[in-house]
């Protein structure tokens, strides 16, 4: 029987994404059945999309969510991501709670900034992730139509299989 020891989610909060995240966790249920002592790792992860700022506005000047001071722009969209990272943070938190009591599951979060699809592969590379799980569509809009899908990116250049759902 073959059996998942780490198991990737990209998660944007989507109805496709708790889906997944819900097959994630049926088949690490089913992992860790079949070898009793063995811990699956069920990662959520999220990406925040980069905010990229035009070299020509880059004097343009905001007042700080944090201090009320006067701030360049670029210090402004450091501001935004820490605070989109902040919740997302406390979103994941309460995803997991529904599944923090199933035995030899381990869950854990991860949020980071960056382009999906390019932070997705580079995760499961570097922690050598056995599968990802992830919805067709998520909240991508008009991005997947400039960008294409981050599912399409990911499955044809993850380093492991790619459970696609939807």
């Amino acid at each position: 029987m073959i059996s998942y020891n780490k198991i990737l989610v990209p998660y944007d909060n989507s109805k496709l994404s708790d889906i997944a995240f819900d097959h994630a966790m049926t088949i690490a249920k089913m992992s860790s059945i079949s070898s009793s002592d063995q811990i699956v790792n069920v990662i959520l992860f999220y990406v925040t999309p980069i905010i990229h700022t035009p070299f020509t506005i880059g004097t343009v000047s905001l007042k700080s969510k944090k201090t009320g001071e006067t701030i360049a722009l670029r210090e402004y969209i450091k501001e935004l991501h820490h605070e989109i990272k902040e919740n997302a943070i406390k979103m994941l938190n309460r995803k997991i709670k529904k599944y923090e009591n199933v035995r030899n599951v381990s869950l854990q979060l991860k949020v980071t900034i960056g382009e999906p699809a390019d932070e997705i592969i580079k995760f499961a590379k570097d922690e050598k992730t056995d599968l990802i799980i992830m919805g067709t569509t998520g909240l991508g809009g008009i991005t997947k139509f400039v960008f294409g899908s981050v599912a399409r990116n990911v499955s044809e250049k993850a380093p492991c299989p790619v459970m696609l759902v939807r």
